[in-house]
């Protein structure tokens, strides 16, 4: 039996969407659904959970063909969808989210106790038992996504579409999710699975289906292609994805011309130290709120003023706007947050930073979107016109065309396609090779390593408890080694592990 779509098609005016899209799924079979921004990937699975209508064909589950109209007629099927765009309330508690769509009752009044019982039923699983009374808009992004997930096993799914929702979470995170999808296959569950980290793909996943232009290209066993092939699939030419690492500077060759004695860690009290260099990509590295993004805030002003010293003069900086104006930029992960002006159309998105900051005109709006591959129509569509993906390109275009002396990136590729996000580390390769650097903290070992490659200047920090627990270089930059860097380390604190030859020595 299992899931089928014949001939699936969606068109918003004169954009085709999908177009005669096909699979078939069986019962308990993990299916990735690969492709790039605007590829239809996230369309088809609206279609099936109800959120947006099919223009044309069938969708048929275990012999019935099925068209829900909403969300809610979806769910009274167990047809479950979670995805980026979160459907959570941030002013009530993680347990009551979890309920939400089915609060156990008493009488006329919700039932606190079974509501209780109910969510900390699965949050166990999850082992996240201690954030069950907090309030969501309390937790960090990754616990979000975690809820969200929450959300929808608590409700049984025979269909569960997850879309995008581990580009948010770490390591450790990942590990929970695939232990529940192995679970959910023992149960028969029908798993659709977008993501486009390719490692969770070929962990995860039983077989692939490739999307481009709202098209389904094929479908393969996971382990059939490499995955050189499945992205030279993906972008319609040859993809090559091996990289060799690019021979590394020493620390005594770096170009210093930053120097930041003192950046406070507010989150656990602490102080850490950090010069950065000419040239020179650093990754920050380690488990979910170690640090790392309070490195990142202080040295952009967010925690008030920061002293440094930076091109052999003492400057201080009190806020973001002094940091932009010294050369900095900031991209963050979140874009609805942190990115993007959503009631703003493309222009002023990409004007936002030059022209009300440095006060410098941006002459060709068009320009700095096509280098980045931005799907769009027009420089006056809203932002929010573009997928996800898009709306990212535009945040990064944004900063990049201000030429910035300091990159500050924030989990930056989150929801970006795998070529989207290729481009984007060649992008930031090429603003160190101009003499720039960039410190870019990623829920991602694997684009850690890859990214630190590209140029010959580099080193991933891993932070442990406000501290910088490890510093790795040159062919120390692993998976690995970022891994083990990442635990609990007893014995001291700044480890240079590039000095003693690895942690697997």
């Amino acid at each position: 039996m299992g899931l089928t779509f014949q001939k699936i098609s969606k068109k918003y005016g004169a954009v085709v969407a999908i177009k005669h899209a096909e699979m078939k799924i069986d019962n308990g079979e993990v299916r990735a659904i690969l492709g790039g921004n605007g590829s239809g990937k996230s369309t088809l699975a609206k279609v099936l959970g109800g959120l947006i209508s099919k223009d044309t064909g069938e969708i048929i589950f275990d012999g019935n063909v099925i068209d829900f109209k909403s969300p809610k007629d979806a769910k009274k099927n167990h047809v479950i969808m979670t995805s980026q765009e979160l459907s959570l309330f941030g002013n009530l508690t993680v347990e009551e989210n979890i309920c939400i769509c089915d609060i156990p009752v008493k009488g006329v009044f919700a039932d606190k106790k079974k509501i209780k019982e109910k969510s900390l039923e699965i949050l166990k699983v999850m082992r996240l038992e201690n954030i069950a009374s907090k309030k969501v808009e309390e937790l960090a992004p990754n616990q979000q996504y975690m809820v969200e997930l929450a959300k929808a096993l608590v409700q049984d799914p025979k269909i569960l579409i997850i879309d995008e929702i581990t580009s948010a979470l770490y390591r450790e995170d990942v590990e929970i999710v695939d232990d529940i999808i192995k679970n959910l296959k023992k149960k028969g569950c029908i798993v659709l699975f977008i993501s486009h980290r390719m490692a969770e793909l070929y962990a995860m996943c039983d077989s692939v289906t490739i999307m481009k232009n709202g098209e389904t290209l094929g479908t393969y066993a996971m382990q059939e292609k490499t995955e050189s092939e499945l992205l030279s699939l993906m972008v319609g030419m040859k993809v090559d994805t091996t990289r060799e690492r690019k021979n590394h500077q020493t620390e005594s060759r770096k170009d210093i011309f930053i120097k930041a004695p003192h950046i406070k860690i507010p989150s656990y009290g602490t102080e850490e130290s950090l010069e950065i260099g000419r040239g020179e990509i650093i990754g920050v590295a380690g488990l979910q709120g170690h640090g790392q993004t309070d490195l990142i805030d202080a040295l952009y002003g967010v925690f008030g003023e920061i002293k440094l010293e930076m091109d052999e003069n003492e400057i201080s900086i009190h806020n973001s706007r002094q940091a932009v104006t010294r050369g900095f930029a900031f991209i963050s992960g979140d874009r609805e947050r942190d990115g993007t002006f959503q009631e703003r159309n493309l222009a002023e998105n990409v004007a936002a930073v030059k022209e009300l900051v440095k006060h410098e005109k941006i002459t060709d709006t068009r320009a700095i979107l096509d280098s980045f591959n931005v799907k769009y129509d027009n420089p006056g569509q809203l932002i929010t016109a573009l997928s996800g993906g898009n709306q990212q390109k535009v945040v990064v275009g944004r900063w990049l065309s201000t030429k910035p002396k300091l990159l500050l990136a924030n989990d930056p590729t989150k929801g970006i396609d795998v070529k989207a996000r290729s481009d984007l580390h060649k992008e930031f390769a090429k603003l160190a090779g101009e003499g720039s650097a960039v410190i870019m903290i990623s829920s991602d070992d694997d684009e850690l390593v890859n990214v630190t490659s590209m140029v010959e200047c580099s080193r991933v920090i891993v932070m442990y408890e406000g501290h910088i627990s490890a510093i790795l270089e040159g062919a120390s930059i692993t998976r690995e080694n970022i891994s083990a860097a990442a635990m609990p380390i007893e014995e001291k604190t700044n480890v240079d592990v590039a000095e003693r030859g690895g942690l697997d020595e």
